[in-house]
């Protein structure tokens, strides 16, 4: 069967296992543990045209409400949760609006945008162990969030839901300068925002910055923002595109690193970075995974050689 993906590329799969109840668990005792590929979305994945292992997909898509969390399937679409929330008075994601994506996927990548990260609302995760075979509940602490990384990534796990707890108060975060600057720009007053009115802003922001998947096939974000120790570089170095992080660590924009090394990429015909963000690249229609990974490649190598930083891929590769 064909895998849709957002990068629009070609992808087939032998072995296609969806998880609509507890019970399609026990099919799981049949497969090797190296042969499951757990896959959502595929929005932020770069897959290869034959993938060999067992796709498992868990299409869990209820909502329920506890006394103290906020219950989500796993296989609910992340737009369809943030749409919940704001009919519900449930406070606290609107900055992640517009993101692609299922529920389930976001502790994985621990995902985030304009100064919030899904981490900071995330009760606990309810997945299967491939390893004991048995259901687990992993408290938000277990969970080892970091920017744009979890415990989820060491896929040993299969999430099949997860537990939110949101503010009863809305108490925006502004913080971001990109989103203060629209605010601003679009007379927007903080006293006068609402849930609705800043997950719309959030929507329009992202629409000016980046590419409608649907249109221009896309992965989002191709490299995470490098961390560095603040005294390895000149302070006016990416001055501008640079934000300190405190205990001597700085995050550099990878966007500007690309920039500047733009000139010097060989890009074939089926690719190009998006025009008004770097970190965005574009699959033109006749994109193959070696295409995409070969100028992944290229681009790491040339900032790391110019400028000793070195690029982590931000959406996951699967070549098998």
């Amino acid at each position: 069967m064909f895998i849709s993906n957002s990068f629009g590329l070609t992808v087939k799969a032998k072995n296609f296992l969806s998880i609509d109840t507890l019970k399609d668990l026990s099919k799981l005792d049949t497969i090797k543990y190296n042969s499951i590929l757990i896959l959502g979305a595929c929005t932020n994945v770069i897959l290869n045209k034959d993938l060999t292992k067992t796709i498992v997909q868990v299409n869990f898509k209820d909502i329920k409400i506890y006394e103290d969390y906020l219950s989500v399937g796993g296989g609910l679409n992340w737009a369809d949760l943030i749409e919940y929330c704001l009919n519900n008075s449930l406070y606290g994601l609107e900055n992640l609006t517009h993101i692609p994506g299922s529920v389930g996927a976001a502790p994985v990548q621990n995902i985030g945008a304009y100064g919030v990260e899904v981490s900071s609302f995330i009760h606990s995760v309810e997945c299967f162990n491939l390893l004991s075979q048995q259901q687990e509940t992993i408290e938000r602490d277990q969970c080892r969030f970091e920017y744009r990384n979890s415990i989820f990534k060491s896929k040993n796990y299969i999430i099949l839901k997860v537990n939110f707890i949101f503010s009863k108060t809305f108490e925006p975060d502004l913080s971001y300068p990109a989103l203060a600057n629209y605010l601003k720009h679009n007379s927007i007053d903080a006293k006068s925002l609402t849930p609705k009115l800043l997950s719309e802003s959030i929507k329009n922001l992202r629409n000016s910055r980046l590419p409608d998947p649907n249109l221009d096939p896309n992965v989002g974000s191709i490299f995470k923002n490098p961390l560095v120790k603040t005294n390895d570089f000149d302070r006016n170095f990416l001055i501008g595109h640079r934000w300190e992080q405190g205990n001597g660590v700085t995050k550099l924009s990878a966007a500007r690193l690309i920039e500047l090394i733009k000139p010097e990429l060989s890009i074939p015909e089926t690719l190009r970075i998006y025009e008004h963000h770097s970190l965005v690249l574009i699959n033109n229609g006749e994109a193959t995974f070696n295409d995409v990974k070969n100028l992944l490649d290229q681009i790491g190598v040339k900032i790391f050689n110019k400028f000793n930083i070195e690029l982590e891929i931000e959406p996951e590769i699967i070549s098998s």
